[in-house]
């Protein structure tokens, strides 16, 4: 009987000890964490280069080794001019042995309409069968279609051998060239690209979503990077329809207003958007909690007045709104406020009220810090 008391004592023991292990609070842990701060994301400015909107590759119709080149980048051109040769000695034969098969062509044409009167000549003498005059007639048919064949391969051969001289279709400046003389070059090949100086784009790389912000005609400011205070007008032309895969970018191209000759083709400009800021907030992804298709963050209660590296704070789930920013980052609409700290990182592995260790930067940039 005593040791089934014992037993029974030995059971609630334990049953106790597990309550209290189950009850105690987690333990203490050091957090990543980060000050929310506001940003004016809307003023946002990108790098881009400006470029013609009209500009054409000049390239060869037949394959041939290149012998000159007669512009380089940076050279103007006329409707015209001439850019470049290929070695024409092929196109030369060729058009020579057309010009020797159309006279072989003629020859007998003229040979096939002498029977043609001959056999006319008989027929009406009564020496010649009908059937001989309908056979001449049909030489001579033959022989003039040959002559009309061997005319046409004349003419192709003459026209291939002009391809073997490349022209400017159009006046500009050459701003690349992609073949050397010596060089066998394909048919279709850029050997020199020509654009018009004017009018000019501005063509940046902006993230995805910014891009589904703008609408068409949106205005810009434009300033180049070697005079930030000689900014210029544009407004959005063209948005590309599709994200690069990687990068998540869209490419946009801003028409340029009556722009200077500082903004030459190829150089290095800044571009934003004309538009009145929106502070907005803003955390990493990896600060966001997602739970049944909802966003919360974890906020720390910790005392920022408090000049200590590492302070013991508590946190708490709040529910938030969020769109993305690109880069990582999320967009805060509702549910946080400028100087409220969040944990950015382990947030699957917090609990409500758990007690956390913040490592502070006393370093950090004003309105906000990250640890």
């Amino acid at each position: 009987m005593s040791c089934r008391l014992a037993g029974v004592v030995l059971a609630a023991l334990t049953l106790v000890a597990c309550q209290q292990k189950t009850d105690a609070p987690p333990a203490t842990r050091p957090v990543m964490s980060e000050r929310v701060a506001v940003d004016d994301i809307d003023q946002q400015s990108f790098v881009g280069t400006v470029e013609a909107r009209d500009k054409a590759d000049l390239s060869f119709q037949v394959l041939g080794r290149l012998m000159t080149r007669n512009v380089d980048i940076g050279d103007l051109v006329r409707p015209g001019d001439l850019i470049a040769t290929i070695d024409a000695t092929t196109l030369e034969l060729t058009a020579r042995s057309a010009e020797a098969a159309l006279g072989n062509r003629r020859a007998e044409r003229e040979n096939a309409a002498a029977t043609v009167t001959r056999v006319e000549a008989l027929q009406a003498s009564g020496t010649a069968a009908e059937s001989s005059l309908d056979d001449a007639r049909a030489a001579f048919d033959a022989a003039d279609a040959a002559v009309r064949q061997a005319e046409a391969d004349l003419a192709k051969a003459r026209d291939a051998l002009g391809y073997a001289e490349l022209r400017a279709g159009l006046a500009g400046v050459v701003t690349a060239t992609g073949a050397e003389p010596g060089q066998t070059v394909a048919a279709g090949q850029s050997v020199a690209t020509i654009a018009k100086p004017d009018p000019r784009d501005a063509v940046i790389d902006i993230p995805d979503w910014m891009a589904g912000t703008l609408v068409d005609g949106a205005p810009f400011v434009i300033a180049p990077q070697i005079a930030p205070d000689q900014s210029i007008a544009g407004h959005l032309r063209e948005i590309a329809p599709d994200a690069d895969p990687i990068t998540r970018t869209r490419r946009i191209k801003i028409a340029l207003a009556n722009p200077p000759s500082i903004f030459r083709l190829g150089s290095t400009v800044e571009v934003r958007a004309d538009r009145e800021a929106h502070p907005a907030i803003t955390l990493p992804d990896t600060a966001v909690l997602k739970r049944e298709g909802n966003s919360f963050v974890w906020v720390i209660k910790v005392d920022e007045a408090d000049g200590a590296v590492r302070r013991e704070g508590s946190v708490t789930l709040r529910p938030v709104t969020t769109v993305p920013t690109g880069a990582g980052r999320l967009r805060i609409v509702s549910g946080l406020s400028a100087g409220e700290r969040v944990a950015i990182a382990g947030v699957h592995s917090l609990e409500e009220g758990q007690k956390v260790l913040v490592l502070t930067n006393d370093g950090a940039k004003a309105g906000g810090d990250a640890s």
